[in-house]
């Protein structure tokens, strides 16, 4: 067998059958592609440019660069053979060939092509600015290829050029001594804190403080190990380099940044003044980095694919950034992990901020590692977790997975000697050097069939020393689980686990000799290893409130290392064990199918009963997992622990407002403070648990409790909650959300909060990034936070924000917080208010002026804060203020976090408990002093203050394009896009989420099967039905929504999903184990509904009534089920059957009976019913048409509902 199939076996080498191209179909992509390039004129790229035979004639032509993914390995000679010939376009002006690479790339079989665009004849960047390249090129070819079937190419993606971009339009000074943290800088080295050239001579030996002297003393010292160092290259000599890869344009191969150099010294450094960790480890160090520090994503993937087959064992990658969206890396790096490579990289030097992890070191396979003072303190500098891929709709994973050294850290400096570097670059290296020390420890014809990436995760977690967690002031936790990961690496405690793995090796290997089957010593674990909430405060921020009954699900995201294999499967749902008072707890759990590679990641839901409303205590029970791998079913328990309470009253219940965030990197959303030209982007999150974490300490700490909603308003019932608090918000609002919000504060009580930000027309049409990978420009989508939506949303009430942005340095308001007052950074400014309410008034800076105009103007009495009751017997109050960024911490340098906790208490006591802050003053008062109560409803001077709706006629072209790429990003659009009724998120927490079941309950899960093709189907009727009954999933189909008069927005209690044809719902369904049924009219060898065999779970494919079950239909059915009744329909008989809809529920019926459900769709109580019925929608007076156009409108439904599916996808393609 050669080298390629050993180390590539997973995926199927191309043969010649395979190399055989249609060359017509890829030539119509790369022609829809061009298509779409065309453009009247095309940024610059910035650099000298190869040159194309097309463009031969022009000087300086424009190139981007696509990777062509393919699926399968083969020589790059072969590859490109096989991409070029499909590829043999040209037109006058434009080209396509395919990259050069680098000659090491041509050493090792490859799964990608890069491709170079040209584009001729654009000389210089007053012609390029003009125009956008390419914006949707990546998206057309992949739908091209999806919808031609084409199986060699997977995907073609951007090749993304990874250096800072310029920002246009603002102040383009920079930050002295830090580096510009953009979406173009996806791997940017983790730039150290500080550097100290030289070391103290009382300094003690790294390998001495970490204990490695020991194992090095016993013959350990990293022999065998293969590490790989993905870095800026290597100056010094070190005696156990293997091979030194540049990977880079430049023709040199040595390291003129320095970091390289000094990571390789940390690992296996010669110099007895900071000697290596693992000096006998093999290193092999890829130059990946130019000099000025750029790179690509295609030299990373070559040198992905080199490590694969040079047989790398160790990683590292002292790189990193914040976009986690650059597939083909993440997908590279998940193929690694796959083939045996344990990946360490740096969780990015961005503390003490939230939510702010670099890539890759957030990946669930990667041992991410963050850093400590030599004190054993968190390094101030040290990235926190929580990971953000997962919001709005979850919560996220734990990270770091370890912390080590990362101040002060001696190793090779490139110009000789040592010298010491602080930053979690430094830190990662200490791991994979650590790593390699363990793994030398096994025999070398074992070590590697007990040592992977999840083994080896597991023995570093394990084996950790846990910091003390602690709260500080100003509401700081220190040393919580999203800070420590599992703890500082401890190498002495590890070997001992490595021990003792290879001691139970060799028992089990000796028992085998004796006739015994063989069972893997390896067994899965989870991380965190339990749920506790009465763990305090390591387990923050899941400790920080009890549970009760009617709160939204406890969410927490959990890693499973299952080291037994490299593809593990958990096929049955998990057990919940009730211990004491564990009967409270409804747990449910949504899992993959499949966990790969090696790892994967399991979200727990955690709920109080109805029963439990009243209890205070403490509850406990086991999750029991099966993970089934080649050779064994490995047993898995994680104990759970909560703390429950009373359902505590409404005003003490504040809802968070998540689901109406765009998170980064999916959009250009600018940054909250535009002061601060150090970051571009909006990249924290915002959410309680990251850069908002303060706040949520707070509030917690002064008695309230936080619900975190991921989906619209419209989904729960908001009388439950004293206040509703929206904080800058990007996303818009969906109707019927905000008539659900108006109720709720006009009849029930419930308050609002709004915590706006920035917003100004004129510098968004400025505000832009040059993206020189993708030729085009970013535009942001929105401001700080999305004025309009908000407007819209409170429009009703007479309030409104203006257009345009104002600063000031220091402000006090209502008893501010600390040192009563805090800056009001890039905020926006009321310019309507109701009679009755109450606005604060501040002097600020005119920041809209001073960037557009570069004029110095500084307003007066500009109302930024309002209080107002709502003139009805049970109406709620609403607070509006024009800036977030005093509750935001990430906005603030680090050692000071001026916030506005003082103010916020006094407008929560008003919001919640109808209490006017004591610094109300009267009218004629000074509006320094407080808030002045309207006698008149407040309509800004237009000469002061703008209101929003001023630009809008001038400027409309800017804003329909800014709005079309608002679109792209917006859930809430993209959902309502062409729909009477929008796509429903209600049903998150649903999706795939599997009930906890006891030893006595059945594990059927039940899915019903509809045709939408027919108009006579009533879908809401169906859905109602399949609500009542717990019906897991509900497939749809064929074209979109049809036919849905009276669901009353049933949808919402369902998880609907759209498939394209009943052969891909046939191979959904076998995906979920089921045996499907056709509920049909009597014939031979159907079953009577009463007397079927139900086989577990089963999924019922409903017929269209007339006539009966299609031919279609008919084929994807295993058995086919009739319900018996006196004057039925046989085959020979034309008796009318019983209508559908009662049939689909006699038989639901019957199978739930067998299946033993409980009541599982939703819990009854006293005043809701499982039949769910919505509020009647709200009246819409388009609808109230002549005859003819309400017949025009039917005949025109009717056609379209024969055209297949929408464009959009359908209800619940969001989460496919």
């Amino acid at each position: 067998m050669d080298v390629t199939t050993l180390r590539f076996g997973v995926r199927a080498r191309l043969t010649d059958v395979v190399r055989r191209c249609k060359p017509h179909r890829v030539i119509v992509g790369i022609a829809a592609l061009l298509t779409i390039c065309l453009t009247p004129a095309l940024p610059l790229a910035g650099a000298a440019q190869p040159q194309s035979n097309v463009c031969r004639f022009y000087e300086n032509p424009l190139t981007q660069e696509f990777i062509a993914q393919l699926r399968d390995y083969d020589v790059l000679e072969a590859q490109e053979q096989l991409v070029s010939s499909c590829i043999s376009f040209a037109a006058s002006g434009y080209g396509l060939e395919v990259a050069g690479r680098s000659p090491f790339a041509r050493q090792a079989p490859t799964d990608f092509v890069v491709l170079r665009m040209f584009y001729c004849g654009v000389g210089s960047s007053s012609e390029a600015v003009g125009g956008s390249v390419c914006h949707g090129a990546e998206a057309a070819m992949q739908k091209y290829e999806k919808n031609n079937a084409t199986r060699r190419i997977k995907a073609v993606r951007v090749n993304k050029e990874y250096k800072k971009l310029q920002l246009l339009g603002l102040d383009e000074q920079r930050q002295q001594g830090h580096k510009l943290q953009t979406v173009g800088s996806k791997r940017a080295v983790n730039e150290p804190a500080r550097e100290l050239v030289g070391v103290r001579k009382d300094s003690a030996l790294l390998v001495d403080t970490l204990g490695a002297r020991e194992l090095w003393d016993r013959g350990f010292k990293g022999q065998g190990v293969k590490v790989g160092i993905f870095d800026t290259g290597l100056s010094s000599k070190l005696t156990n380099v293997k091979e030194r890869i540049n990977w880079t344009h430049e023709p040199k191969n040595t390291d003129s940044v320095g970091h390289g150099t000094f990571v390789a010294g940390v690992i296996s450094g010669t110099d007895e003044k900071c000697p290596g960790i693992a000096p006998e480890a093999e290193l092999f160090v890829f130059r990946m980095f130019t000099g000025e520090q750029l790179s690509f994503t295609s030299w990373y993937l070559d040198a992905f694919n080199y490590a694969l087959f040079k047989g790398i064992h160790v990683l590292n990658l002292s790189t990193g950034g914040p976009d986690f969206q650059d597939m083909p890396f993440v997908e590279k790096v998940q193929e690694l992990a796959a083939n045996g490579i344990i990946l360490v990289s740096a969780v990015g030097n961005d503390g003490p901020h939230y939510g702010l992890l670099s890539n890759p070191a957030d990946q669930a396979e990667v041992i991410g590692v963050g850093g400590v003072t030599k004190d054993n303190e968190i390094a101030e500098f040290s990235s926190r977790g929580m990971t953000t891929w997962e919001l709005p709709f979850g919560s996220g994973r734990v990270k770091p997975d370890i912390v080590t050294l990362a101040k002060d850290v001696p190793g090779s400096d490139a110009l000789g000697g040592c010298k010491v570097l602080s930053g979690t670059s430094a830190s990662a290296p200490i791991v994979s050097a650590s790593i390699a020390l363990l793994a030398s420890m096994i025999p070398a014809e074992e070590r590697w069939s007990l040592i992977n990436p999840a083994s080896m995760k597991q023995i570093l977690l394990e084996s950790a020393d846990r910091l003390e967690a602690r709260r500080d002031s100003e509401h700081v936790v220190r040393n919580h689980i999203f800070e420590q990961g599992s703890g500082v690496l401890n190498i002495s405690k590890a070997s001992k686990v490595i021990e003792s793995l290879w001691t139970r090796h060799q028992a089990v290997q000796s028992v085998t000799q004796s006739g015994k089957e063989l069972r893997s010593v390896l067994k899965p674990s989870s991380f965190p290893d339990r749920i506790d909430t009465t763990d305090c405060p390591r387990m923050w921020p899941y400790c920080s409130q009890p549970l009760y009954h009617s709160a939204l699900p406890l969410m927490v995201n959990l890693t499973i290392m299952n080291p037994a294999s490299v593809v593990g499967t958990i096929k049955k749902p998990p057990q919940w064990i009730s211990e004491t008072n564990g009967e409270h707890l409804t747990v449910s759990t949504s899992s993959p199918f499949a966990i790969w590679p090696y790892v994967g990641s399991i979200g727990v839901f955690i709920e109080v009963k109805e029963k439990a409303a009243a209890f205070e205590g403490i509850a406990k029970g086991e999750l029991r997992f099966e993970v089934e791998n080649a050779n064994q079913v490995d047993e898995l328990l994680i104990p759970v622990t909560i703390k429950i309470v009373p359902t505590p009253p409404a005003s003490k219940r504040i809802l968070w407002d998540q689901f109406h965030n765009i998170p980064y990197p999916s959009a250009f959303v600018p940054r909250d403070n535009l002061e601060n030209q150090h970051d571009l982007m909006d990249v924290g999150g915002d959410h309680p648990h990251t850069n908002y974490h303060q706040l949520w300490n707070f509030l917690t700490s002064e008695g309230f409790y936080v619900d975190i909603l991921p989906f619209e308003y419209s989904c729960l019932d908001l009388g439950k909650y004293g206040v509703v608090m929206i904080v800058d918000p990007e996303e818009e609002f969906f109707r019927d959300e905000i008539v659900a919000l108006q109720a709720a504060i006009k009849y029930s009580n419930v308050s609002l909060i709004v915590f706006a930000d920035w917003y100004d027309n004129r510098m968004l049409d400025s505000l832009e990034l040059f993206d020189t990978s993708t030729l085009s420009k970013w535009h942001a989508i929105t401001g700080g936070a999305n004025i309009p939506a908000i407007n819209k949303l409170l429009h009703d009430f007479h309030i409104a924000f203006g257009d345009g942005v104002v600063y000031s340095s220091s402000v006090s308001l209502l008893n501010s917080g600390n040192d009563s007052s805090f800056p009001y950074w890039s905020g926006s400014y009321l310019t309507n208010f109701p009679v009755g309410g109450y606005l604060g008034y501040i002097d600020a800076a005119d920041q809209s002026a001073r960037t557009l105009n570069r004029s110095e103007h500084t307003l007066t009495d500009v109302p930024v804060l309002g209080l107002y009751e709502v003139p009805s017997i049970y109406g709620g109050r609403i607070a509006v203020f024009g800036d977030s960024s005093c509750l935001d911490s990430s906005v603030h340098p680090a050692a000071k976090f001026r916030h506005c906790f003082g103010m916020l208490r006094s407008i929560l006591r008003f919001t919640n408990d109808a209490v006017l802050p004591s610094s109300i003053s009267p009218q004629d008062d000074s509006a320094s002093t407080g808030l002045q109560r309207l006698e008149l409803e407040f309509v800004a001077d237009k000469s002061r203050l703008h209101p929003l709706v001023d630009l809008q006629d001038e400027n409309i072209w800017q804003l329909r394009a800014r709005h079309t790429e608002f679109a792209k990003h917006s859930k809430v659009l993209q959902a309502s896009e062409g729909k009477s009724i929008h796509r429903s998120f209600c049903k998150f927490y649903t999706k795939e989420r599997r009930t906890m079941t006891s030893s006595a309950t059945s594990s059927a899960e039940l899915y019903m099967v509809l045709s939408n093709k027919s108009g006579r189907q009533n879908l809401g009727t169906y859905l109602r039905t399949a609500s009542a009954f717990g019906t897991t999933q509900v497939l749809v189909v064929g074209s979109e929504r049809f036919g849905t008069h009276g669901a009353h927005r049933a949808q919402k209690y369902v998880d609907v999903v759209h498939v394209y044809d009943f052969v891909e719902a046939r191979e959904y369904l076998k995906a979920k184990g089921c045996t499907i049924f056709g509920l049909s009219k009597q014939s031979q060898g159907s079953y009577a509904a009463h007397a079927t065999p139900y086989e577990g779970t089963s999924a019922f494919v409903i017929d269209n009534e007339f006539p009966g079950l299609s031919e279609e239909q008919r084929a994807i059915c295993d058995h086919f089920i009739h319900v018996p009744f006196h004057g039925e329909q046989t085959e020979a008989s034309s008796a009318l059957a019983l209508d559908t809809t009662v049939v689909t529920a006699i038989t639901l019926h019957h199978f739930t009976a067998f299946a033993q459900f409980p009541v599982r769709a939703i819990e009854a109580t006293s005043t809701q019913g499982k039949f769910v019925l919505d509020a009647y929608p709200t009246f819409d007076p388009t609808q109230n048409q002549r005859g003819e156009e309400k017949a025009a409108m039917r005949e025109a439904k009717r056609a379209n509902a024969d055209d297949g599916l929408s464009e959009g996808g359908g209800l619940g393609s969001m989460f496919e």
